[in-house]
């Protein structure tokens, strides 16, 4: 595990929820804290920074919605690479030199370094002021599928602030939900809840767009060639996600394998309980982490959006809509 000292300022505007999170994204992207590195418990870094053991375990989640770790009960909150971790690092990287620059500039001119950073802030909302109008999207999906690509790809497409929730959580906090659909303008699903929402969702108003998702060709063909009654399992953040990948091979008309379902984030056996597999194909989600551990039978199952779904987006995102 890296070594690191974080900060928290309790007088400063934004909360401390988020000075967390940006330190640890800044030290992430810089590379201080580097992929499969260990996160301290929620425990300890709430002990060494005076806060309640549930604002760090509010931040670790944050990380893991936004693709740039794992949590594991009994593993504990690991970096992971990915699209996520990639993007951080092209960011920061660049930025890291600029601020150095600036904060060096700063303090020759006895400048005090929150009051110009907070001046910077709005400086930049007066000279690229945020879009009154841009879309705001909820989407509602299962933990056990791999949500993290559809909330990329929504973003990506439409360009719209993605807000997630989970179906598992809807009873929990049902009158919290019910304000973030009142926030949104569009409600965003999977094929696979696509009923369920609608009926959650009967005694409100919103648009509620379905999406699906379908597998790369050269996937399917990789899984078609591989010997006959060879053992592989489809591992995703949950059982369920396992069987859709599985159902999507069986459609293709690939009968000849021997099929099993991990659900990585649902405290599966230990790995050596793998060991009688040929092949783990693992969508984007999980797949650093398993990547890492059993490197020689770990293969990438990469997801696509269907194109119909891709069309459905574009066509919110486009001015006027929804």
């Amino acid at each position: 595990m890296a070594d690191f000292l974080l900060q928290v300022d309790h007088k400063l505007t934004f909360n401390v929820n988020t000075q967390i999170k940006e330190q640890l994204k800044w030290l992430i992207g810089i590379g201080h804290i580097a992929i499969g590195d260990m996160l301290p418990s929620a425990n300890q870094l709430a002990d060494e920074l005076g806060l309640n053991r549930n604002t760090i375990n509010w931040v670790y989640t944050q990380l893991r919605e936004e693709g740039l770790v794992t949590m594991q009960k009994g593993r504990g909150t690991q970096v992971i690479d990915g699209p996520a971790a990639q993007q951080l690092r092209k960011e920061r990287i660049p930025m890291q030199t600029t601020l150095d620059n600036v904060i060096q500039e700063a303090r020759s001119e006895n400048i005090d370094l929150q009051q110009f950073f907070m001046a910077s802030l709005a400086y930049s909302l007066l000279h690229n002021p945020r879009p009154v109008n841009r879309l705001r999207i909820l989407f509602i999906e299962c933990k056990g599928h791999d949500h993290l690509f559809y909330r990329q790809a929504i973003a990506e497409v439409t360009q719209g602030e993605v807000e997630t929730v989970f179906l598992e959580d809807w009873h929990l906090r049902e009158s919290e939900i019910t304000k973030a659909v009142k926030r949104n303008h569009v409600i965003v699903t999977t094929l696979n809840h696509a009923e369920e929402v609608k009926a959650l969702l009967s005694p409100h108003s919103n648009k509620i767009i379905v999406i699906g998702a379908t597998v790369d060709t050269s996937t399917l063909l990789e899984i078609a060639r591989l010997q006959h009654g060879a053992a592989v399992a489809f591992a995703c953040l949950g059982k369920t996600g396992g069987e859709w990948m599985a159902s999507r091979v069986q459609e293709a008309g690939i009968q000849h394998l021997h099929y099993e379902i991990i659900g990585w984030n649902e405290g599966e056996q230990a790995l050596d309980s793998y060991q009688h597999l040929d092949k783990i194909f693992a969508s984007a989600a999980v797949f650093p982490e398993l990547k890492r551990l059993i490197p020689d039978k770990v293969e990438l199952f990469p997801m696509l959006l269907e194109k119909s779904s891709d069309n459905l987006l574009h066509d919110i995102s486009m001015p006027g809509h929804p």
